[in-house]
């Protein structure tokens, strides 16, 4: 699977971007997007921005707020978007893209192995137990745990006098940057 996680500010400029691969089941850590996929994750990850705030606005579900973690909001083609809002109104996105035999989009049957979208392709994914969930129990677990662990290493950079949000200042810090990589190879 390949991952970009991005940090959008209350302005929605973007903060930090890090695009990285699964380490999980002999995953190598290395993203494999497509030079296409790679050119749409902003607008992907901009226009679910409308679900974020329409949740973020909308009725709460909990004792008078609405709550950090909104789990999987929207999907795109075979685009996964998660979310996680501060405090602060700064929003932190994952966007996932899992491979297409996770999918069941290739092999199997049809003989074709061509890539497929999920409007068109959910007849031949009943069959196996082996695909992609987001809302899996223990790859929300997963997910969860990724951002409370990003979440922390927030709040240790936003703490610094020298880094100011409001102002769009862009997260240049190779121990913030790493403490990111280390949470996604523990936890995806």
């Amino acid at each position: 699977m390949s991952y970009t996680f991005t940090i959008l500010s209350p302005t929605d400029t973007p903060l930090f971007t890090h695009d990285f691969g699964t380490s999980r089941s002999g995953g190598d850590g290395i993203p494999r997007f497509t030079s296409t996929e790679r050119s749409l994750i902003p607008f992907i990850l901009h226009s679910a921005l409308d679900i974020v705030e329409e949740v973020q606005w909308g009725p709460s579900t909990s004792a008078g707020s609405a709550p950090m973690y909104l789990k999987h909001i929207d999907k795109y083609q075979n685009n996964f978007i998660s979310c996680w809002i501060t405090g602060g109104n700064v929003r932190f996105l994952l966007l996932t893209r899992p491979r297409d035999e996770a999918l069941g989009l290739t092999g199997g049957g049809g003989g074709s192995g061509q890539k497929g979208s999920l409007a068109g392709g959910r007849a031949g994914m009943a069959g196996s137990g082996l695909l992609y969930s987001p809302t899996n129990p223990a790859t929300e677990e997963a997910v969860k745990n990724f951002f409370v662990d990003v979440y922390e290493s927030w709040l240790k950079t936003i703490m610094n006098p020298f880094f100011n949000v409001g102002n769009g200042d862009v997260v240049k810090s190779p121990v913030f940057r790493a403490r990111v990589a280390a949470a996604a190879k523990k936890y995806l």
